[in-house]
């Protein structure tokens, strides 16, 4: 028969000796996944801005209020919008340094942008889609980071962000690929809701996800 006193003895050491050790990396891939989780969702968002509802519900507007509407607009994805394409593209970039060990830094440059864009493209046609592109990178480095932790290399990945500024007019032609990309997606979506009008699905959606987002909040 076990002896219940002799069991706890013998377990509580190894408990106390294993257990921050465990707890630290658990709460690791806790705080890794929860970044992650908002940071692809805010990639994978087609209005990063938020989606006006009162615009499209009030019907037609005046002359004054489509100028304001379109001078913001233009600042928004003129001036604020390129602020997240880097937060984007740097954040793609920095978990490939990570991963892609057999690409050189141009190209993982290159499968970066192409990466974000598809991401952005995607949104226009089902969040969920970009949603699940957004997050398949992060979670694989998760997945290698967990099961092979000696793979990644500091070394190489710094030794890459030291070749950075060698890049320089390559980063901002990509920037300016996917600002360019984007305005050519807001001007056909401009287009699709004054040519057929809003479905009221949508409306609906957006009402629901805004009510939802609020009781999260609260």
């Amino acid at each position: 028969m076990v002896d219940l006193n002799s069991l706890i003895e013998t377990l509580l050491p190894e408990f106390y000796a294993k257990a921050p050790e465990l707890g630290l990396f658990t709460l690791s891939i806790v705080l890794y996944g929860v970044l992650i989780f908002e940071f692809y969702r805010f990639v994978a968002k087609r209005d990063v801005f938020g989606f006006d509802i009162e615009k499209y519900k009030r019907g037609t507007e005046g002359i004054t209020s489509k100028i304001f509407n379109f001078l913001l607009g233009v600042i928004k994805y003129g001036a604020i919008f390129p602020f997240f394409v880097f937060v984007w593209f740097a954040g793609f970039s920095f978990l490939l340094f990570f991963m892609a060990k057999n690409l050189g830094t141009s190209e993982i440059l290159t499968v970066s942008v192409v990466f974000v864009t598809a991401i952005r493209v995607a949104s226009y046609y089902n969040e969920s889609l970009s949603q699940d592109l957004a997050k398949l990178i992060p979670f694989a480095l998760l997945g290698v980071a967990i099961i092979e932790p000696n793979f990644f290399s500091f070394k190489l990945v710094e030794s890459r962000l030291n070749e950075i500024s060698l890049f320089i007019i390559e980063i901002t032609t990509y920037f300016s690929f996917i600002v360019v990309v984007e305005w050519i997606l807001r001007i056909l979506l401009s287009i699709k809701f004054l040519v057929f009008g809003i479905n009221k699905k949508e409306i609906v959606k957006e009402e629901l996800k805004e009510e939802i987002e609020k009781i999260v909040k609260d």
